[in-house]
């Protein structure tokens, strides 16, 4: 199996939860809208969001302690940065991996994600906006490319 098969494979049937102050929490399927998210986003007055992590960089499983100290440096980036944030995990449905710790964010632009993911080494991120479905955002270059290159072997209509 190709890494970008792997990948996005692992990426569409990984559920995203957020831990809401209440106690409650969230989840977010990528392409799956969510009313919930939208009454997220509105009580933050956010219009968008990117859900990312810092643990096991470009797949590379790393100890608990690293991943640990590796998302405490992300969320001491976004302090600096002044974004608002929730954490909550990646939750493979698969298996085949376990659960990621990670940050939602809320109003991050798409080139701080991207400085983000590569400062952190992470093939990709969920991002969205208010009234829209959860999207993949490939951050690898590689994997983007590859992507490209997919979809235009493809006939989409």
């Amino acid at each position: 199996m190709s890494k970008l098969h792997a990948f996005f494979t692992a990426s569409m049937t990984t559920r995203y939860t957020v831990d809401l102050p209440e106690g409650f929490q969230l989840t977010l399927t990528i392409g799956a809208p969510s009313l919930e998210l939208d009454h997220l986003l509105s009580q933050h007055h956010a219009g968008s969001y990117a859900y990312l992590t810092a643990f096991n960089p470009q797949s590379t499983t790393l100890s608990a302690d690293e991943n640990l100290q590796r998302h405490q440096q992300l969320c001491h980036e976004l302090d600096q940065r002044g974004f608002a944030y929730l954490t909550g995990k990646a939750i493979p449905d698969t298996g085949e991996w376990e659960p990621e710790t990670c940050v939602f964010a809320f109003d991050m632009p798409r080139a701080t994600v991207l400085d983000l993911c590569q400062t952190f080494a992470q093939d990709g991120a969920v991002v969205g906006e208010l009234g829209s479905s959860p999207k993949l955002m490939f951050t690898h270059p590689k994997l983007r490319e590859d992507f490209k290159a997919l979809l235009q072997s493809c006939v989409l209509d």
